[in-house]
């Protein structure tokens, strides 16, 4: 349990404080000339550390391996958190130009290929590890983490501009040189928090993953599409409709950036306890049912959900980020009870995390660009929903087939169809 609460934490804590500060990120590592510019360039970064990702992912399965779950999850922290720390510590475009950018850029790099080693590492340990009963709780706990750690990102964006204007009642006290500029402050809590997830995985993890001995001969290529068409949708809704968003209600609809992180936050919350729920639903309700479902609800939904948008008031915005995030959390919260079921006879290991890590490059740290030049070219600021729509018309397919396939390994002495891989 203490691994699966901490499996992502860190991980999405970091891409995220990268992700909701884009905009002034941009503003300080490059000669950007509107908002628009700068939040282009901040998420190009951003984008760039995913390509990273795929070889991270190798690498540190291989790792794993060899010398352990437990030493290879260490080794992937090492590699974020010193980054981390690093870009607090960084010159700005106004004192170092394109210095700073192309220091800013490899350090992302770095982090992207640690974090390779992260998600698709711990969610197949803790699927392969986990009895029946509680698995699916324990995967949704997993993944679920990771957006723990979004929530705590929101939560100190959200709560930094009161924070600055309350250290700065005592200028008198302590003079401003001695204080590190304020959008420099979330990456330096990265170090106490990358030091108390790195003590915890010091005393766990040290046991191999059970794995069945894989025939090679089961290696086709459609356990592969099928991964990487649901990993990819699931990508473009998760940095969409939560990575991406404040920065799209602020710069494109003009919302305030205090209400557009906290409704960030609500729906960040209501999406990992949403997450937490469909693991439990998954004891009942096979979980390739659960991921269709969701994958059919936020593709039709997507276009009505962004028109509701557009009127901009906080609780229209509100409900729909708690609808996005309840439709959602039935795709993230099984994903790792179905994805290794569908890799343990074949591909093993080797196919979960270069079918994720994979996806996630291409789909997920690109999906804010490709939403943000959809409005660009479209004029509509309701495009990004079109990309989701479009998304689920591929993906949804796939599942449905993946879903059926799952459905025939059903026991015909079972009475009920929802009970499979019991």
């Amino acid at each position: 349990m203490t691994l699966a609460f901490t499996a992502n934490l860190f991980e999405w804590y970091e891409f995220s404080l990268t992700a909701f500060m884009a905009l002034e990120i941009g503003r300080r590592f490059f000669p950007a000339t509107s908002e628009e510019a700068a939040l282009t360039l901040s998420f190009m970064v951003f984008a760039s550390s995913y390509l990273a990702r795929p070889v991270g992912s190798i690498f540190f399965g291989y790792f794993g391996d060899r010398r352990g779950t437990g030493p290879a999850l260490k080794l992937s922290m090492l590699g974020m958190a010193i980054p981390a720390a690093l870009i607090a510590a960084l010159p700005t475009y106004e004192t170092a130009g394109y210095v700073a950018t192309g220091l800013l850029l490899g350090l992302k790099i770095i982090q992207g290929f640690c974090a390779g080693g992260e998600l698709p590492l711990t969610g197949y340990f803790v699927s392969l590890n986990t009895s029946q009963g509680n698995r699916g709780v324990h995967c949704a706990i997993a993944v679920a983490s990771g957006f723990f750690g979004m929530l705590l990102a929101s939560g100190i964006i959200t709560i930094l501009p009161y924070a600055v204007a309350a250290l700065s009642r005592y200028n008198s006290v302590i003079p401003d040189r001695y204080i590190p500029n304020a959008w420099r402050w979330p990456f330096l809590s990265c170090i106490p928090l990358a030091m108390f997830i790195y003590k915890i995985r010091a005393s766990i993890c040290n046991a191999p993953v059970r794995a069945k001995k894989i025939d090679s001969g089961n290696r086709t290529a459609w356990p592969l599409i099928q991964a990487c068409a649901v990993v990819a949708f699931m990508e473009i809704v998760i940095y969409s409709l939560f990575v991406w968003m404040p920065s799209y209600l602020h710069v494109y609809l003009g919302v305030s950036s205090a209400d557009a992180s906290a409704t960030n936050s609500i729906a960040l919350f209501t999406f990992a306890v949403s997450m937490i729920g469909a693991g439990y639903l998954s004891r009942y309700v096979d979980p390739s049912i659960l991921v269709v479902t969701g994958m059919s609800l936020v593709s039709v939904s997507a276009l009505p959900l962004f028109m509701v948008l557009q009127k901009t008031s906080f609780v229209a915005i509100m409900t729909v980020q708690v609808t996005f995030a309840i439709l959602a959390s039935c795709i993230v919260g099984v994903i790792f009870v179905v994805l290794p079921d569908l890799f343990k006879d074949n591909w093993g290991s080797l196919g979960m995390v270069t079918t994720y890590s994979i996806s996630t490059a291409i789909f997920g740290g690109t999906a804010p660009l490709v939403c943000a030049y959809l409005i660009e070219t479209t004029r509509l600021l309701t495009a990004p929903a079109l990309y989701l729509l479009f998304a689920g018309m591929l993906a949804t397919p796939v599942a449905y087939q993946l879903m059926r396939q799952r459905l025939r390994v059903l026991d015909p002495s079972d009475g009920s169809m929802l009970s499979v891989c019991r």
